[in-house]
């Protein structure tokens, strides 16, 4: 049974919430099915966790996580008997419950910030997946959320998560210049006008930080072991991450 908690909204609010929602969404999957964000990758990198870990039953919190579609690939077959979703998104949540409505096991979804998603549940979680998020935040920003997730893990729990990354040394204005022209070319499947609304999103919002970083950043929070999984082809746009509790 899927459990949806959210907050209430004025009619207005919702319906221009749910414009770019949609708008916002339709070019997140054009970047799925392309895999120019290399979704497939990612979800086998998952699966195969899953499979060498995790031979007992086992809870998921999936950190903003839009309408589920990549989890519930992953999840399935799985011993897993809780999954959560979280995100801010009230219209990704109704996506997401109706992605999971039929899977065989529990699923809440709830419409909450991150960070008190996790400080809200001290070791209840035995897998923790965030996709492309935490680089919103800044430095200290980031050093805070890891040292809650690893709060909120079991232990022998593991932390998965794939961001942005730049160079050593490298500032935000000079990975926004070098990324510019090449994503575009990296991201054929947009439109001019979608591309661009992406583009001013990862100007906006996006701080990368390097490899080694996000590694020094985990082991700052007190994770036993931290290793990079996957790094995209070609120079350094986004890695995944492994944060062992």
């Amino acid at each position: 049974m899927t459990q949806l908690q959210s907050v209430a909204d004025t009619p207005a609010a919702a319906s221009e919430a749910l414009d770019m929602f949609q708008y916002e969404w339709g070019i997140y999957h054009k970047l799925v099915r392309a895999n120019e964000m290399h979704h497939r990758e990612l979800g086998q990198i998952l699966r195969r966790l899953i499979e060498t870990r995790f031979d007992r039953p086992f809870t998921f919190l999936d950190l903003a996580c839009g309408d589920a579609s990549l989890a519930r690939c992953v999840l399935k077959g799985s011993k897993v008997s809780r999954y959560e979703g979280i995100d801010l998104s009230r219209p990704a949540l109704k996506c997401a419950a109706e992605v999971m409505a039929e899977v065989p096991f529990a699923v809440t979804l709830s419409e909450e910030d991150m960070r008190d998603a996790v400080l809200a549940r001290p070791q209840s979680c035995d897998i923790i997946w965030c996709g492309f998020s935490i680089h919103h935040l800044d430095r200290a920003q980031k050093q805070d959320m890891l040292l809650a997730l690893r709060g909120a893990l079991r232990p022998g729990g593991i932390f998965v998560c794939a961001e942005p990354v730049c160079r050593a040394s490298e500032t935000r204005s000079q990975f926004t210049s070098r990324w510019e022209g090449e994503l575009r070319r990296r991201f054929s499947s947009l439109t001019e006008r979608e591309y661009a609304h992406l583009w001013n999103h990862i100007r906006t919002y996006d701080y990368p930080e390097p490899p080694e970083d996000w590694i020094a950043m985990g082991e700052r929070a007190g994770f036993s072991r931290v290793q990079e999984l996957f790094r995209f082809p070609g120079d350094l746009f986004c890695s995944a991450f492994l944060f062992e509790r």
